[in-house]
Order: C-alpha cells, then sequence, then structure tokens
C-alpha cells in the first residue's frame, strides 16, 4: 500500500511545473530538512490537501527556470512522470500548452492531462510560471482518466549570481475512486522529493535551452 500511496500522492508535485502569497492561517509546515521547506493547508473547495515548498539551490536563476521549461526531459527527474510533451508554445505571449502521462501503478488507470500555462518576468527579476488543467488540446485516450482539477506554480527569485529561491504550489484531484485521505498521507513528501531531484539533476551541469526572451 505504500508504494501506491507514494504514487498517488506524486500527482500533487509531478504536475507543477510559486506565488509569494501569503499562506492560508491554517497551513502547516509539513517538513523542513535539507534546506527545503514544505507546508500542507486544506482548501474549502478542495478535497485533496493543497502545498507550497520551497528551496535555494546554488545556480543561477536562468538555469533553474530552464529545467522546469524542458518539458520533454521532465520525466528524468519528475516523479511518476512517463511521458511529457510541448503542445503549442508561444514565446512572445509567454503561453504554452503541454501534455502528462503519470504512472499510477497496476491495478489503477494511468492519468493523463492537459496543462496550460502562462510565464512572466516582473520587474525585480522574479520569473513565474503559472499552470492549470484545461479540457481542450488532446483527444481524450480510454488508457487513462483525464485529470480535471489541477494548478501549480513555479515562482523563481534570484538571490545572487549564482543563487535562486525556488517555490512550488498547487494542488491536484486524482480522479477515479481514490480516497482523498490516501492521497493526502504523504502529500508533503512529493513536493520535498522532486525539489530534491531537482538539485540533483541542476548540479549535472548539462547544457539546458536558452531563455525565451519573455525571461530575459
Amino acid at each position: 500500500m505504500n508504494k501506491t500511496v507514494m504514487l498517488i500522492a506524486c500527482v500533487v508535485s509531478a504536475l507543477s511545473l510559486s506565488a509569494q502569497a501569503t499562506l492560508p492561517s491554517n497551513a502547516k509546515l509539513s517538513l523542513n530538512k535539507n534546506n527545503i521547506k514544505v507546508w500542507t493547508y486544506k482548501d474549502a473547495n478542495n478535497p485533496v490537501l493543497s502545498y507550497k515548498a520551497e528551496t535555494v539551490i546554488d545556480v543561477p536563476i536562468e538555469k533553474a527556470v530552464a529545467l522546469v521549461l524542458d518539458v520533454n526531459n521532465s520525466p528524468k527527474w519528475v516523479p511518476n512522470v512517463a511521458k511529457a510533451e510541448i503542445l503549442s508554445r508561444d514565446d512572445k505571449k509567454g503561453e504554452f500548452t503541454l501534455y502528462m502521462v503519470l504512472d499510477f501503478p497496476f491495478p489503477l488507470k494511468d492519468r493523463d492531462m492537459v496543462v496550460k500555462g502562462k510565464m512572466s518576468k516582473d520587474s525585480n527579476g522574479t520569473i513565474t510560471i503559472k499552470n492549470s488543467a484545461i479540457q481542450q488540446g488532446k483527444a481524450l485516450n480510454t488508457d487513462y482518466i483525464r485529470l480535471k482539477d489541477y494548478s501549480g506554480d513555479w515562482t523563481f527569485q534570484k538571490l545572487g549570481a549564482n543563487q535562486v529561491k525556488v517555490t512550488t504550489n498547487g494542488h491536484a484531484n486524482p480522479e477515479g475512486a481514490i480516497p482523498a485521505s490516501v492521497t493526502n498521507m504523504l502529500v508533503e513528501l512529493q513536493p520535498y522529493q522532486m525539489l530534491q531531484k531537482m538539485k540533483a539533476e541542476l548540479a549535472k551541469n548539462k547544457t539546458l535551452p536558452a531563455l525565451p526572451d519573455i525571461l530575459k
């Protein structure tokens, strides 16, 4: 059961491709180790816990952002993402649409989703990527359960030439006959694991695609 629970809970973090908004009063600091903090909280409109996670990484802000925007390679470091592809991208508007398939353990069906993203850079140099599920852009596939209720954001705040604060927050309803209590059980672990893997991937010093002009 533990493996199943963890894979289900990965939906919440794996889809997140955060705002510096104030946390709600019911937010709980669920995890604080290895320079990663994770808060979880209950939204009245969502049966699954929402989360916010943050860390500081010793790389240029451009490199951290480029890793997240390198969607086709996200299965290499985002847990349980079996497939990810860009369907469309308009760098002038800072908009993109992507498609993802999430690997769930048998006998559960795998999930898929279409995500609309918006990227921007403010006057202070902070870069934000906001994502939410949409219901067009890819035909339904009976092999998967289409996720409909998802939102997830990234925020990158430059702290120095080679240091960036990375924040991610969001929620996702895994759909199907999965009790919310099961999904919520390990929600706080998934953002933590994702940020750990992100750090490891960035430490490889491999070449990443250049950022679109709107983020430069």
